[in-house]
């Protein structure tokens, strides 16, 4: 304990001499100052409230926003520009927008878990955005965050065909003691990378799990507040 407290200080007085001699550029239009600067983070906030994602947590399901507008622009410095900050500051949007979809940390899930990045991009960037969102939301939720998945293809999705996109990545499962889990990834586009690390979560004897990702194409966002529609015609 005492190592990893000493680690922590060490990298976070790295980190602001780091900060002090290069500052950090916005994710979304390369203003120095911030990973995501004030004027980001306003139009985001505008964008935010202009489309609501919001479901009910009965459907297993949360989504902060859109994949357009200054939110993809965040989420694309993030992952092809290597912005490592942007994580942090996704991962704590997804965070508030979990509890406001009224999943309650401990008693809903148990744990937090991610998607893991295909290990050449993973390489590449340095870091697994999924990842560092995860760890973000688990501190935030007062959770435990473990590593269940292994991916078991080298492909990135958006450089497979139509058929391979919608069959999804393989993926392995680790056992764990923990059967409710909480599932993060950065963006859902089909739904096939989320459907199979999910089949493979429940194969490893995980019984119930909670998605959430930073953004959604508009379709699959639309297909989410259809299903919450249909979800409570029926209960009615």
């Amino acid at each position: 304990m005492v190592i990893h407290n000493l680690f922590q200080f060490c990298r976070g007085a790295l980190t602001q001499v780091v900060d002090a001699v290069c500052p950090p550029t916005c994710a979304a239009c390369g203003r120095a100052g911030a990973e995501v600067c004030r004027l980001c983070r306003c139009s985001m906030i505008e964008q935010l409230r202009s489309v609501s994602t919001s479901t009910p947590v009965e459907t297993n399901r949360t989504i902060v926003g859109e994949f357009s507008g200054c939110l993809r622009d965040v989420v694309n410095g993030m992952k092809f520009k290597k912005h490592r900050g942007a994580a942090n500051y996704l991962g704590g949007l997804l965070s508030r927008r979990i509890i406001s979809d009224g999943l309650v940390p401990g008693v809903d899930v148990h744990a937090v878990t991610w998607v893991p990045a295909p290990a050449p991009r993973r390489r590449e960037r340095g870091f697994d955005p999924s990842e560092l969102m995860a760890r973000m939301v688990g501190a935030q939720l007062g959770l435990p965050v473990i590593r269940t998945l292994v991916r078991a293809d080298c492909g990135e999705q958006k450089t497979r065909g139509g058929v391979e996109c919608w069959n999804g990545p393989g993926f392995k499962g680790r056992r764990t003691h923990y059967f409710r889990l909480l599932l993060i990834d950065d963006v859902v586009t089909t739904g096939a990378t989320l459907a199979a690390a999910s089949g493979a979560l429940r194969t490893a004897g995980v019984s119930h799990i909670h998605v959430a990702a930073v953004a959604a194409t508009p379709k699959r966002v639309a297909e989410g507040r259809e299903a919450t529609s249909e979800r409570y015609r029926a209960a009615a």
